[in-house]
Order: structure tokens, then C-alpha cells, then sequence
């Protein structure tokens, strides 16, 4: 099975994978640094703040982190925040309405839930699009958002 490109044993060597993305990209914060993928290479701000353990694990995984960030750019490019880096996005539809895109398992997926005022549970939920890809899950959502805007255009 492959995860991000590379040959991995099982979805819990995947899952250990993202931990250790979410644990360098937490420190990094912590210490006042932003991670930044621009072509080929990771641009590290306030860098001198960054532990030498914790630059070498970026270098070490570079191609993970790289993915990561990648995706993180292109849902910014399409209006969605990070809810987490390289793995949850969020983009609100109306007051009442958001959308998210999470890989779940082996696959992505994003869907819209519908809430209402005072009820903490969603009212409604559509799945928008399930697939392998989180490219091709981001231009489904982005459509979703195309359509709802031209028909609310009617």
C-alpha cells in the first residue's frame, strides 16, 4: 500500500506518519515557527527559534512534509481554513452551514452539515464527494460551492 508516495505496511504505520507530521508541526508553532512548502523546497520562518532535532526530522521526512503543506496551500487557494495541517479543512457556506474535507482511512472525503440555531447536532448532512485523491476531493467541493453560488444566483 502506498500513503503520500511512499510503500507503507499498514494504515497504522500511516496513522504514525500523520502523528509524527501534527507533533513537528506543533513544536514548530510553539517555538514561533511557520512552515512553508514554495516548489521543491520548505521554507522554515523564525527558524533560529527551531530546535536542530526538529529541522533534521523535517529533512528527514521532507517528502511528507511537503504533501502536507502542498495540500494546505491549495485548500487556502480555494477558500477552505486548516483545521488540521494536511488532514481536516473547513469552509463555511452560509451562518448555518459548513463544509469539511477529512482523510478518513484510506480515502477523502468531504461532506456539508447543516445546523440550526440552539442544536448542537447537524440537521443535515451531505456527502459531497468520497474518493482516493484529495485533489480531485477539493475540485468536487469547489464545484459544490460553484453550484450553490449560481443557484442562489436564481
Amino acid at each position: 500500500m502506498t500513503f503520500l508516495g511512499m510503500e507503507i505496511e499498514t494504515m497504522m504505520e500511516a496513522s504514525l506518519y500523520k502523528m509524527e507530521f501534527e507533533k513537528i508541526m506543533n513544536a514548530a508553532r510553539l517555538a514561533g515557527c511557520d512552515l512553508l512548502a514554495e516548489g521543491e523546497y520548505i521554507r522554515i520562518t523564525n527558524s533560529g527559534h527551531l530546535p536542530s532535532s526538529i529541522k533534521e526530522k523535517i529533512k528527514e521526512h521532507k517528502s511528507l512534509f511537503l504533501e502536507f503543506l502542498n495540500r494546505d496551500t491549495q485548500a487556502k487557494q480555494v477558500g477552505f481554513m486548516i483545521g488540521i495541517s494536511g488532514e481536516v479543512y473547513t469552509r463555511s457556506l452560509s451562518k448555518n452551514s459548513i463544509v469539511y474535507i477529512e482523510q478518513i482511512g484510506g480515502n477523502w472525503e468531504a461532506w456539508r452539515e447543516t445546523y440550526q440555531k440552539n442544536n448542537q447536532r447537524a440537521i443535515s448532512v451531505k456527502v459531497i464527494c468520497n474518493a482516493a485523491t484529495f485533489e480531485y476531493v477539493l475540485l468536487k467541493a469547489n464545484s459544490y460551492f460553484d453550484y450553490i453560488e449560481r443557484k442562489s444566483l436564481y
